[in-house]
């Protein structure tokens, strides 16, 4: 894909790129964080701020510039995205009261949309949240099975691309999504938690 900007995250990044940006379905798997493509400026900021590979602020800033765009990118593309989130990630600390507001106030948005479905998955079903590591499977097809499976490194990305590898992800995510909330009950925690952080920032 062509970005309107350079810089070595994009170079690092340039295979997973190409893929998602081709892509026209993205199921998302995140136990620990929001997905990279719903993620608000200042959330990507704070979890790049944190990772131990990130050496200068003018790295984290490279980071945070090629996933907005990227952000850009997919919400500008029409693909279809489904997404299962465990509530830890959703209701868990953030960095501030004022950046945890806005990313949830921001996954309210997303999940408005008609070719968005966010899930939550309650803190208690930890055996689904079991059955696999965080991951993203693209498709190039709405219905179509995976192509690729991409996980996460501190400093890249992994492609898988063998079809039986991906079988067992496909599986891992029809599990979760069974496990999870349906999308308006998901709607409804996630605006109730964003509801919460507001009035304990009121009262301080």
């Amino acid at each position: 894909m062509n970005f309107p900007f350079q810089s070595p995250a994009l170079d690092r990044l340039g295979d997973f790129l190409s893929l998602e940006t081709d892509a026209r379905y993205i199921r998302a798997w995140q136990p620990v964080f929001i997905p990279g493509l719903l993620q608000t400026p200042d959330y990507t900021w704070a979890l790049t701020e944190a990772n131990p590979e990130v050496l200068s602020r003018e790295a984290a800033d490279e980071i945070v510039k090629v996933r907005q765009e990227r952000r850009r990118v997919f919400e500008e593309s029409g693909a279809r995205f489904a997404a299962v989130i465990w509530e830890p990630a959703i209701s868990g600390p953030m960095p501030s009261a004022n950046v945890h507001r806005d990313q949830l106030a921001h996954l309210i948005r997303m999940a408005k949309q008609p070719n968005v479905t966010l899930q939550v998955l309650p803190h208690t079903e930890w055996a689904a949240a079991r059955v696999a590591p965080a991951f993203v499977a693209l498709s190039y097809a709405h219905e179509a099975s995976p192509e690729a499976i991409v996980q996460d490194t501190l400093v890249n990305s992994v492609i898988l691309e063998d079809h039986e590898d991906m079988a067992g992800y496909v599986h891992a995510f029809d599990a979760l999504r069974s496990a999870a909330l349906t999308p308006d009950r998901s709607l409804t925690f996630i605006r109730k938690t964003m509801n919460g952080i507001i009035a304990e920032n009121e009262e301080s």
